[in-house]
């Protein structure tokens, strides 16, 4: 998996990055416009701000679903549970790390 440099925090809000395809991501069913990476201890950390309850780091007891929107909503709608993706913590941060995906908002 890939790393950070000590110290830095690498953002991937809402087209932070220009590579990566568009994803919307929710957190225990509720969904999230705000991931940050950061160097935790010993290992990469993600962490979800919320408007009400303010910054925390996520991890594997969270339900973590992507939302690819490559296509449109017409054919998302007619996918099982909507097209969202349960996706484990680590392969969340993997793909968040290799720019593969970056967090959206739906247009």
């Amino acid at each position: 998996m890939g790393s950070l440099p000590a110290g830095e925090n690498r953002s991937v809000v809402l087209g932070s990055m220009i590579t990566g395809r568009k994803v919307n991501l929710r957190v225990n069913g509720m969904q999230v416009r705000d991931a940050t990476l950061r160097r935790g201890e010993k290992k990469l950390e993600a962490v979800i701000a919320d408007s009400l309850i303010g910054e925390f780091v996520i991890d594997e007891s969270f339900n973590l679903e992507l939302l690819e929107l490559v296509h449109p909503h017409e054919i998302r709608s007619r996918l099982a549970n909507g097209g969202w993706r349960r996706v484990s913590l680590r392969a969340l941060i993997a793909l968040l790390v290799g720019r593969v995906v970056r967090v959206a908002e739906e247009r």
